[in-house]
């Protein structure tokens, strides 16, 4: 009876104990705070530089007129295919042709008035020299006859003038081209005065077109002439295509403080699918890599809020006063602050973070290479595709829970790992 007694009180006590080590086991992991995930992969990255430009032709000539009047024929119109000479446009050449008419008289009677003053000339040399008229008498026909001379030459030139400007009269395409802009119609009026009216903007080649990009200073070293270039148009957003630097223009533009400089890059045309004035959205290749490890920038960004456990006593003793967590703490901290400051930001060394099967942190250095802005490369020793590592913590379901308690109007603290989970465009 006894016996019995005994076992059963040792049987209670064993299943007390093992119910408060179950329940203290279960404490700790709900103590423990849930994390984020990804998977180092393996595969490709390309650096590039962002920017927008707008595609144009490679060459365009605006088409204007030097005289003025009205158009009295228009033979071209939007999108026309022309060659070089061929009419254009005609203004009503009436005005021009009058002016012709009075030059043309304007130099009959110049050429009138040169007759008669070599005939009175020579006239008056024969009297001189027979003593019957004075010499400065001859001297002022001399000069007449001078003065008529250069009436006749300036009469020739406003001849030449009226018939130059009536030829201005006919628009010819000086190449062949398209006609991209045409801005007057028939019986329009257009006023050459002061400055001369563009009338058409012809495209030498559409098949050969260009995009003048602005680029931040910032990003400026990294252009240089000949580098491959991809760009997409919103017209065909789904599309792809591609040209290369043609140039990087020396002159800066400033505007609001933020300097930038035009790159011009070319790109073929064959099909037609670009259109002079369409918006590109323009990704310059500056570095690639190929079959490397890479993983999420918010791993790298991740650090945690508390110091991992140790696995072995800390080198060092702690200072007089100071009890072995604090140290611990300390130095932890001091460590993650100079691996943040020299570590991801600047592509040099950096740390991520895994649990182990015991459930404690466990830092991971690894040295990082190029980014394209969501993932990086990284390399270092044990790393592998496939491996887990903490990208940021998980929402707690009290912190849900005083999220959607707490009152609105008052303003509240973001709770978890600041950072974690973010993305920053254009690095860690």
């Amino acid at each position: 009876m006894r016996a019995r007694r005994i076992a059963a009180i040792t049987a209670s006590a064993a299943v007390l104990t093992g119910g408060g080590l179950w329940l203290h086991q279960q404490a700790q992991a709900k103590d423990r705070p849930a994390y984020r995930t990804v998977a180092l992969e393996k595969g490709d990255l390309e650096a590039t530089v962002s920017a927008t430009g707008n595609l144009a032709a490679v060459r365009t000539v605006q088409v204007g007129t030097q005289v003025s009047g009205q158009i009295a024929e228009m033979d071209v119109d939007f999108n026309e295919h022309v060659k070089k000479g061929q009419l254009l446009a005609r203004i009503d050449p009436t005005l021009a042709r009058q002016a012709v008419a009075d030059a043309q008289a304007s130099l009959d009677r110049s050429q009138a008035e040169l007759v008669g003053a070599q005939k009175n000339a020579e006239r008056n040399k024969t009297l001189l020299d027979e003593g019957l008229v004075a010499r400065s008498t001859y001297d002022d026909l001399a000069s007449q006859l001078a003065v008529a001379r250069a009436n006749v030459s300036s009469a020739r030139v406003a001849v030449d003038r009226a018939r130059q400007n009536l030829s201005y009269t006919e628009i010819h395409s000086p190449i062949d081209g398209v006609v991209v802009e045409r801005n007057a119609d028939v019986g329009q009026t257009v006023a050459a005065s002061l400055s001369t009216p563009q009338l058409f903007l012809i495209a030498n080649d559409l098949t050969h077109m260009q995009i003048v990009v602005s680029v931040d200073e910032s990003d400026i070293a990294s252009i240089q002439q000949g580098q491959p270039v991809r760009f997409t148009v919103q017209a065909r957003p789904s599309e792809r295509f591609t040209g290369r630097v043609e140039q990087v223009r020396l002159k800066s533009t400033t505007t609001e403080n933020v300097v930038s400089y035009d790159v011009v890059v070319s790109a073929e045309n064959k099909d037609g699918k670009l259109l002079p004035g369409m918006t590109a959205r323009v990704e310059f290749l500056v570095q690639s890599a190929t079959d490397v490890l890479k993983v999420a920038n918010a791993a790298l960004r991740f650090k945690p809020a508390e110091p991992p456990a140790p696995a072995a006593s800390p080198a060092g003793a702690p200072r007089t006063g100071d009890s072995p967590g604090a140290a611990r703490s300390a130095a932890w901290r001091q460590r993650a602050g100079a691996q943040g400051a020299s570590g991801a930001s600047r592509g040099k060394r950096a740390q991520l973070w895994t649990v182990d099967g015991a459930g404690r942190l466990k830092a991971i250095p690894v040295r990082t290479g190029i980014t394209d802005g969501v993932m990086t490369e990284v390399s270092g020793q044990g790393l592998e595709a496939g491996t887990q590592v903490i990208s940021g913590l998980e929402k707690s379901d009290a912190a849900a829970s005083s999220t959607t308690t707490a009152n609105p109007l008052q303003p509240q603290r973001s709770g978890g790992q600041a950072g974690a989970g973010r993305r920053a465009p254009g690095g860690f």
